[in-house]
């Protein structure tokens, strides 16, 4: 008879897998509609079944579990029907057959909903018309029941029961992949209510046999964090890629214009199989990409200790750029197969970091709709965040940057996924505008099975990936002001802004682009648009039709430079004057430097100051649109008071000479009266006399060197005011 399994996958649609029933064994249908479980399988070729015996050569990497879950995933069957319910947990145990544990598959104490669960492995390839052999060491009570169970490719291959007998018992089963199939998967799964100790798995040839390991591009790249960016050999990284890639399937995502695989899903968490067809990392790295190793199994396994292993058995590989430490752990609405607690996630974070340098990330999926509070404890666990903020609400992803970034400011990368076609690119952007340096799409096999999706993800990778320079180029937010209803950022890199603009709603907008320092006549193309605007003195002017993005670049433009007296410190014979230099347009200010200070005096006692010689042109750097720096100018003002009263002219030069500015500044004095009282400046009558008079009036203005008060009074009801503060003060001689 045939039995309809509804998975409701947290997130993301149903999938829907016939499962027949052929003398008390549980056969999976192949040709079934399957979407990514919300552990660390998209596959769920369901039913169950794992291998044998320990022995020195196997096809599996962790047939003995001491690395946990490690390129396995598990399903529960319930007896309701329902989804992701069961009282099945999956735990490692300490009884074990050879080795530090065995897994351990068990209904909890008082569980009534205990029907079938399984583990099983990811997809191992497959040499057609092989013959194979698996085995497996299993221990539950006397009248417990178990399968072994294999399926391809091309649909079932063998099945065969388990025996239970109270001890540690092997059982071997074997079998030949068909001319068709490509792929396989092994499953041991255990039905009934005892609980089933699972070790030593083991998958040969038929003859007993198995490839050695080999990787030929083992070792650990320069990666880490800075600020908001995953740094890969030393750059900033632009993550783009997909979730559950099968070895086949690399050449191809390479084509789609992707850089990094996500080990989430059926085809291969880590490096997990000597399958004769060579080392899966070695092929991603080979093609160009990187991958990010995934152990959400693992983490559900509550036992941080098995970490350690972990890190030091899959970390070791050239192509790994960072770990996957956890899918959903914050889902406590799936406690069976998503959450792990965050003490148990930290302690987890704290045991992978001492054994590897990778920077570990995972995915909160509360992110997307929820609030800070549930995500808090998760942040000491992990160095950076990833979120899933699914299908065609732009909000989502909105609320899920900021609620992430709000909690601790760290790199962000996007799950994406259930999207219109005409949607990913737009969204795609959306993520970047957002904060987001990473994007994944879930998962390759879908993607590869619908062709407009499959074009559209390709635009956004090419855009992006001739964007990368300039998404981590200079911010230059601040000089950018869009239209209502269009959200941008601003970079300027290597001599070039960009402005990416992205409208997240239906309705049309139409505006004007606020530039500072845009020249009316500038010409903007619009990339990947072929079309060019013309600029009106400040901006532009655009439209969006719907939900949409544009990105503008703006090169060659003119600049300008201005400057600001900052801060005068230092004796009078060597005062430091500081100069803030600011290149207040859109364009470079390469080569920037202060090449005069110049000294007018127009009242006050007569002087000259004379700036250190040699010290012009004084190189300030090369200033990208909106950024400053300072330049620091020795004067001699041997002579000169504080009466002395200057224009001062600074003349800047840069691009070489291109771009040349001589701000004027009025009413300069030498520096900063040294005097820990308040100098007051009172304006005396217009047309005073040029001569000091006796009361201190020099040029129409009155200086005082007044004294600190003496007291505080309280307010008081007096004059015409209500209320009042008397303060007591008295003058001091003014000294030059």
């Amino acid at each position: 008879m045939a039995i309809w399994l509804i998975l409701n996958v947290t997130s993301k649609s149903k999938m829907e897998i016939p499962v027949y029933m052929q003398a008390g064994t549980f056969v999976p249908e192949r040709n079934a509609s399957l979407r990514r479980s919300a552990i660390s399988v998209f596959l769920l070729c369901l039913m169950a079944g794992l291998p044998g015996p320990a022995n020195a050569q196997n096809i599996l990497n962790n047939g003995g579990f001491e690395t946990g879950l490690m390129c396995y995933g598990f399903w529960t069957w319930s007896i309701t029907g329902i989804d992701f319910a069961g009282d099945y947990r999956f735990t490692l145990s300490t009884d074990s057959h050879s080795g530090n544990y065995s897994l351990r598959i068990a209904c909890v104490p008082g569980g009534t909903d205990c029907w079938r669960a399984a583990i099983y492995t990811e997809q191992i390839p497959a040499i057609p018309n092989r013959s194979y052999a698996v085995s497996v060491w299993v221990k539950c009570p006397a009248g417990g029941g178990g399968l072994f169970y294999v399926n391809s490719t091309s649909g079932s291959v063998a099945s065969t029961s388990l025996e239970c007998n109270a001890t540690w018992t092997p059982n071997r089963m074997n079998f030949q992949i068909g001319s068709g199939a490509t792929s396989f998967w092994v499953y041991v799964y255990n039905y009934g209510t005892e609980p089933m100790l699972i070790d030593d798995l083991v998958l040969t040839y038929g003859d007993g046999t198995a490839p050695a390991r080999i990787n030929l591009h083992s070792g650990t790249r320069p990666v880490g964090i800075s600020g908001q960016n995953v740094l890969v050999d030393g750059a900033p990284y632009l993550a783009l890629g997909f979730f559950d890639v099968p070895r086949s399937g690399i050449s191809q995502v390479r084509a789609a214009c992707a850089n990094t695989v996500h080990g989430l899903g059926s085809s291969s968490g880590a490096d997990c199989f000597n399958a004769g067809s060579g080392s899966y990392l070695d092929a991603i790295y080979e093609a160009g990409m990187n991958f990010v190793p995934d152990s959400s199994a693992a983490s559900k396994l509550d036992t941080p200790g098995v970490f350690p292993e972990i890190m030091r058995t899959f970390a070791p590989h050239l192509a790994n750029i960072a770990w996957f430490l956890s899918d959903e752990p914050d889902l406590v609405e799936v406690p069976v197969f998503d959450y792990v607690p965050p003490a148990t996630f930290v302690a987890e974070g704290n045991a992978a970091r001492g054994a590897a340098s990778l920077p570990l990330f995972a995915d909160m999926q509360h992110a997307a709709w929820s609030v800070a509070a549930g995500d808090v404890p998760y942040a000491p666990g992990i160095d950076f965040w990833m979120a899933e903020p699914y299908g065609p609400d732009f909000g989502s992803l909105q609320h899920a940057t900021s609620l992430l970034t709000s909690i601790s400011p760290r790199p962000i990368w996007l799950a994406q996924d259930l999207i219109d076609a005409d949607l990913i690119v737009p969204k795609a952007y959306w993520a970047i505008v957002n904060g987001a340096t990473g994007i994944f799409y879930f998962t390759w096999p879908i993607f590869q099975q619908n062709p407009a999706q499959l074009s559209a993800a390709t635009q956004a990778f090419s855009e992006l990936t001739a964007l990368r320079g300039a998404i981590f180029g200079s911010k230059i937010d601040a000089l950018v002001t869009p239209p209502s209803g269009v959200t941008t950022v601003s970079r300027f890199n290597r001599g070039t802004a960009y402005i990416l603009a992205v409208n997240p709603n239906p309705q049309a907008v139409q505006g004007k682009f606020t530039v500072q320092g845009l020249a009316a006549g500038q010409q903007v193309p619009v990339m990947f648009e072929n079309r060019t605007l013309t600029a009106s003195a400040g901006g532009f002017t655009d439209g969006f039709a719907g939900v949409g993005r544009h990105v503008y670049s703006i090169a060659g433009a003119n600049t300008t430079l201005t400057a600001r007296l900052t801060s005068r410190t230092g004796a009078t014979a060597a005062r430091i004057w500081s100069v803030l230099v600011f290149n207040a347009g859109i364009g470079a200010a390469d080569n920037t430097a202060i090449t005069n200070l110049a000294f007018t005096r127009t009242g006050g006692t007569p002087c000259t100051p004379k700036v250190a010689p040699g010290i012009f042109p004084l190189p300030v750097g090369d200033l990208v649109p909106g950024a400053t720096a300072t330049g620091d100018v020795t004067v001699d003002f041997t002579g000169c008071d504080l009466t002395s009263i200057f224009t001062v002219a600074v003349s800047l030069s840069a691009n070489n000479g291109a771009t040349a500015a001589t701000i004027a500044f009025a009413n300069q004095r030498s520096g900063n009266r040294p005097n820990p009282r308040r100098r007051w400046l009172m304006e005396g009558p217009r047309g005073a006399p040029q001569n000091r008079p006796a009361d201190g009036t020099r040029n129409g203005l009155s200086f005082w060197n007044v004294a600190r008060p003496e007291r505080l009074e309280l307010p008081t009801y007096w004059f015409e005011a209500s209320r009042s503060i008397h303060l007591s003060y008295g003058r001091a001689p003014l000294r030059s």
